[in-house]
């Protein structure tokens, strides 16, 4: 019969202990009994637990720390027996903020792991080593010793190379420039007198083509064109040209002897301006010369020495002469006109200047020096592909035309195709070759007296050939 059975259902103030025999007593298979009580029964496991822990190193029976025989003392965590070697199990402390010691894998001593409850220290003893990176030890599937999972190694970021870096610092500022560009340009164009085309007489078998763009530039000697028409001073038809990739620059001579329409008959070009304004000199265009024109831009006297200051001046070379007939046109009108004094901005003799707007606009209505129109459309064409060329090599000088001489400009081209031409004008200007004309050619006239004017009359069959031959070159081959 079974021992444990035969006691089982004492009280608890009596029990029934198996005692080994002491190692000094004689051995034997048998084992004495002692009737003790519990009390007893609870000390004596309490001495024996104690004594095993102290030569193990481990807990006592209140859950203190108790050194080792080859260990000083130690205070401030818990070492449990080891497992493979000891009866007593190892548990973590529950709620410390401390560490414990786990099993030693490969060594007689222990090592400590991180609490589960503490922030994450690691110590280690005189029996272990701490391993590099101060992380516990990891088995084949790449967890702790202690059964968590490891983190992952923290991965150095990687350096941006120097060429990244700067196509996107350039990227940037392209987009940069290109919202400020485009801001100012908008301010511009909300500020320029947008208007819309009239009823027009248009010329049924006129020229045209999509690769070709006519804008007629219109230079009156108005001081107001929102209040006078004032006289066409100046007609250049600008032809950009996207098959030869040219811009072509065509001075029509003022004093040509064109017919206008039925109601006005015939008269010299320039009249059709004073009579109907852009829309009637577009059509006086067309029916003569055969070339189809639906853009204008009306520049006034204000507005031309505006885009000039804007650029920055132009650099022309003058003779003695021009030098002279600049300055009695600045005293005579354009001083008065921008509201200066008479003997503002006078040049000294003949040289090479660098013309500001004011001098600039007198030197292209030279009239009376040299070939009369013919050397004047010259000028003309010279100051306004210098400003062109100047404005832009130079996105501020842009900036100051947009808003400084839009202003004082008409025109029929709407807000989205400015701001298309806007967009396109820089490009155009650094890669198309711009060629200078005058219509009518050399050889194509002659001058004579009608109605008591002293006129042109030109073959027009040869200068509509000339006009095929530039403005629609490579488009009708």
């Amino acid at each position: 019969m079974d021992l444990r059975n035969r006691y089982q259902d004492r009280s608890d103030d009596k029990e029934t202990q198996f005692i080994p025999l002491q190692e000094t007593r004689k051995r034997s298979d048998q084992y004495d009994t002692q009737e003790l009580s519990a009390a007893e029964i609870r000390r004596r496991a309490k001495q024996e637990h104690d004594a095993n822990a102290r030569r193990s190193g481990g807990m006592n029976s209140q859950g203190g720390r108790i050194p080792g025989r080859n260990e000083p003392p130690y205070s401030g965590s818990f070492r449990g027996p080891v497992q493979n070697n000891s009866d007593v199990y190892r548990r973590p402390a529950q709620n410390s903020g401390d560490v414990y010691r786990g099993p030693a894998q490969n060594s007689g001593g222990v090592y400590r792991v991180p609490a589960q409850n503490s922030g994450g220290a690691y110590r280690s003893n005189p029996g272990y080593q701490n391993p590099p990176g101060g992380t516990p030890p990891h088995d084949r599937n790449g967890r702790q010793a202690n059964g968590r999972p490891s983190r992952p190694p923290v991965q150095k970021r990687r350096k941006t190379p120097a060429w990244q870096i700067i196509i996107r610092v350039i990227l940037i500022l392209v987009v940069a420039v290109f919202l400020l560009y485009s801001s100012i340009v908008l301010i511009g164009i909300l500020r320029t007198n947008i208007v819309d085309t009239v009823d027009r007489n248009r010329t049924s078998d006129a020229a045209s083509s999509s690769s070709v763009d006519n804008i007629l530039i219109i230079g009156t000697d108005s001081r107001d064109i929102e209040k006078e028409k004032g006289r066409s001073d100046s007609m250049i038809l600008l032809s950009v040209n996207s098959k030869s990739n040219t811009i072509y620059m065509t001075s029509f001579l003022r004093d040509v002897y064109v017919y206008i329409n039925d109601y006005y008959g015939y008269g010299k070009l320039n009249a059709a301006y004073s009579y109907g304004g852009p829309e009637l000199l577009m059509d006086t265009i067309e029916s003569n010369y055969r070339i189809k024109i639906d853009d204008y831009v009306l520049v006034s006297f204000a507005a031309c020495a505006a885009v000039i200051d804007a650029v920055g001046g132009v650099e022309i070379t003058l003779s003695d002469k021009e030098a002279k007939a600049l300055n009695d046109i600045l005293i005579s009108e354009v001083n008065e006109l921008m509201g200066d004094k008479r003997n503002d901005d006078l040049l000294e003799g003949g040289g090479t200047y660098n013309l500001n707007g004011k001098q600039a606009l007198s030197y292209s209505r030279i009239r009376y020096v040299g070939n009369a129109d013919f050397e004047r459309t010259s000028r003309q064409r010279e100051v306004l592909t210098i400003a062109m060329k100047k404005a832009c090599k130079n996105p501020a000088a842009i900036c100051g035309i947009f808003m400084n001489a839009l202003p004082e400009i008409s025109t029929n081209i709407q807000g989205l195709s400015l701001y298309w031409y806007s967009l396109k004008a820089p490009f155009l200007m650094m890669g198309y070759d711009i060629v200078q004309q005058q219509i009518p050619s050399e050889g194509t006239f002659q001058p004579e007296t009608r109605n008591g004017e002293d006129v042109l009359v030109a073959d027009f069959t040869q200068n509509n050939s000339v006009l095929m031959d530039t403005v629609f070159e490579d488009v009708f081959d």
